[in-house]
């Protein structure tokens, strides 16, 4: 599956079920399901106290930062892939000058 076509199956099934909502209030969705994966990092690391253990419940909260995400550039009309392309040749310029950082604009 291309970006474009998560882009509209994700699209389709939030009008199908009307799950709409402002920009806005899906930025604090995407924000609230980034923690729900920041958690799981915790869990995965028992808090800190050892090395990363994979559990399953990771794949699922990626999922909804997914869904989140998506259904933010939707709202605003974006195209994620052309995004990601154009985010990908900021970081090559970036990169070419000695790091990833931002202080290599």
């Amino acid at each position: 599956m291309t970006i474009k076509e998560l882009q509209n199956k994700i699209a389709a099934f939030s009008k199908e079920h009307h799950l709409d909502s402002a920009p806005e209030y899906k930025i604090l969705d995407a924000v609230s399901e980034l923690g729900e994966v920041a958690k799981e990092m915790l869990k995965m690391t028992d808090y800190g106290k050892s090395g990363m253990k994979f559990r399953e419940e990771i794949k699922s909260e990626l999922g909804d930062l997914l869904y989140s995400v998506t259904t933010i550039a939707n709202s605003l009309d974006i195209d994620l892939e052309e995004a990601v392309n154009s985010v990908l040749v900021k970081y090559e310029k970036r990169l070419k000058k000695g790091g990833a950082g931002s202080e290599n604009d």
